[in-house]
């Protein structure tokens, strides 16, 4: 049965123009990490514009917090606790769904993928008075453990020594054409060579390299992501900003109340803090559906007779991220996906 909404082959390359606020980073394709990292960002964004922290996380985590034992501070802490886990659960989240997805893709399907992930803050998932959803396109489906990057630091490891191994061979070949000294020269020379052979094996213990210390790819290589994750992270917080600016961004003061976040995988998708939520897919395949068309992408996952009304009683937001070539029609189909619901809880205060 026809999708409506689909397109032509054609279509697929042309960029797509959306109504939420995108964020285009300048790179082929979004890895596990750059994605968690954002999907985090955006949940602090997300939490301050709604009313449901009296500050920036970042700077909730900063500011004194005065008595510890009042109402107040116990509520900060329990949420920070909470943004400190689900931040080290979505590095962990994002590789299970990109090995889930690596795996239910053959060699007829796209080689990246989109993603979804919902922050709904309400009492419940079914009465959530906000629902923002993060949409991910250009996802990398990487099996977990089988990276290019180990496979990279072998490659440049191995050509090292053999460099090493070469300039070691030209070297003992300048000595054995040189010129043989006198006697008396040898002498001297092999005094002097035994007494700094002494010195360099005295002083070996103290300025021999760390068995500990990373090779320096590692470290450059970690330095680089550092950077090129803090960089996306400015261009986030800069791209809601403009967004609000222009009257479309994400703020809506609300009173205090639990935000909850929910993930799309394929079934076979595993990840302790995720639970699947069957009960809830079809309101938030609503929702989805209500995003996709406001970003030009038509009804992708859902027929042409499903009835959109209810999703017209809350607005759905967003947020695209997307490679430098900007937002695509989804060439993959769904793997059977459905709703996953972190399992922790995020309550909201105002008080100070």
């Amino acid at each position: 049965m026809k999708l409506a909404g689909s397109r032509t082959e054609d279509s697929f390359d042309k960029p797509l123009v959306t109504k939420y606020p995108l964020v285009k980073l300048d790179a082929d394709k979004i890895s596990d990490a750059m994605a968690a990292r954002l999907a985090t960002s955006l949940l602090g964004h997300v939490l301050f514009l709604k009313g449901q922290v009296p500050f920036p996380v970042m700077q909730l985590s900063r500011i004194p917090g005065g008595k510890t034992n009042t109402r107040a501070a116990k509520q900060r802490a329990e949420l920070l606790s909470s943004f400190d886990t689900i931040s080290s659960h979505l590095d962990t989240t994002f590789s299970a769904l990109s090995t889930a997805l690596a795996r239910a893709s053959d060699s007829g399907r796209s080689k990246l993928a989109q993603a979804h992930l919902a922050v709904l803050v309400g009492p419940s998932i079914t009465s959530a008075k906000s629902k923002v959803i993060l949409g991910i396109d250009g996802l990398e489906p990487t099996i977990w453990g089988n990276t290019e990057d180990a496979l990279q630091l072998q490659e440049n490891t191995e050509e090292s020594e053999e460099e090493e191994d070469e300039d070691e061979a030209d070297e003992e070949s300048d000595d054995d054409n040189g010129e043989v000294p006198d006697d008396s020269d040898e002498d001297d020379e092999d005094s002097g060579d035994s007494e700094d052979a002494e010195c360099e094996e005295d002083d070996d213990p103290d300025e021999g390299p760390s068995s500990s210390s990373p090779p320096p790819y590692i470290s450059y290589a970690y330095a680089e992501q550092q950077k090129s994750l803090q960089n996306a992270d400015r261009l986030l917080s800069r791209t809601l900003a403009m967004a609000d600016a222009d009257g479309n961004g994400l703020t809506f003061e609300m009173s205090p109340t639990q935000t909850h976040i929910l993930i799309r995988a394929p079934r076979r998708f595993s990840h302790p803090a995720w639970i699947p939520r069957q009960n809830v897919a079809h309101s938030l395949e609503l929702s989805l559906q209500d995003f996709m068309n406001n970003s030009g992408l038509g009804n992708t996952n859902i027929l042409a007779n499903v009835n959109t009304r209810n999703t017209k009683v809350n607005k759905v937001e967003g947020v695209w991220i997307t490679t430098r070539t900007g937002l695509r029609q989804n060439r993959t189909e769904d793997d059977d996906m459905i709703w996953w619901s972190w399992d922790g809880k995020f309550v909201g205060f105002s008080d100070w």
